[in-house]
């Protein structure tokens, strides 16, 4: 009896070590699919630049009283006062340099102040546009259309990269004369800066551009891609 247990007992030892020594054969395979998305937010940047050459305070007033006058003029377009922000303000004095004496000579003062606009219905982002610009806005430094939250649309992409990626392991098992397993690794390729996703408008614009009628902008649409990674146990 012992003896018996003992071969027993040597026979799983060997049939673990043999086990281990031969090598798992696996299939590795990569599954791309991609979802079109409408953007669904629009930022647009005024800019408001003034100088005065004597006194920071006059740059300041007169800077304030026109920001005052493009922050109004955006919210009567429906734009609530949590999509509206500053994203930039400075006071700086400014030179300019002399060559007759080779030296910087003081030439007044600069105040610049950007705001940024968030619009929700992009159908009113040419009338945001045009009615910052009326009040006084002396830059548009960029207008993006974006998609907010580009994770809840890549569903529907996940699923169909991983339906490729099975089609594809599937051909080339069959092409290999092998049959596929289970699979025993999954991973995703996460989009790094999940942030937004953004496209830049053609848009560049000053003073001289009031009084003219905002430019048709064109929100176009996203391209969402998601890849998975799928290894397979082959017999």
């Amino acid at each position: 009896m012992k003896k018996t247990a003992a071969m027993l007992v040597l026979s799983l030892v060997a049939a673990f070590a043999a086990a281990r020594e031969k090598p798992q054969r696996t299939l590795a395979v990569t599954g791309t699919a991609e979802v079109s998305v409408q953007p669904d937010i629009c930022h647009i940047s005024f800019g408001v630049e003034t100088f005065h050459k004597k006194s920071a305070r006059e740059a300041y007033r007169a800077n304030a009283e026109l920001m005052t006058a493009v922050n109004a003029a955006v919210k009567a377009t429906g734009i609530e006062s949590k999509d509206i922000q500053t994203s930039s303000f400075s006071v700086a004095p400014q030179y300019r340099y002399d060559d007759s004496n080779r030296r910087r000579l003081f030439d007044g003062y600069r105040v610049y102040h950007a705001l940024n606009v968030n619009v929700r219905d992009l159908d009113r982002a040419s009338a945001v546009l045009d009615a910052g610009m009326q009040a006084g806005a002396t830059q548009v430094n960029n207008v993006n259309f974006a998609v907010e939250n580009p994770k809840k649309h890549t569903a529907d992409a996940r699923v169909e990269a991983v339906r490729a990626a099975q089609a594809k392991a599937q051909t080339m098992a069959d092409l290999a004369g092998v049959k596929l397993g289970k699979p025993i690794s999954i991973s995703e390729n996460e989009p790094g800066g999940w942030g937004q996703y953004y496209a830049q408008a053609n848009v560049a614009m000053d003073r001289t551009a009031a009084g003219k009628e905002a430019p048709g902008l064109q929100p176009g649409e996203f391209k969402l891609t998601r890849t998975v990674y799928i290894t397979y146990e082959v017999e």
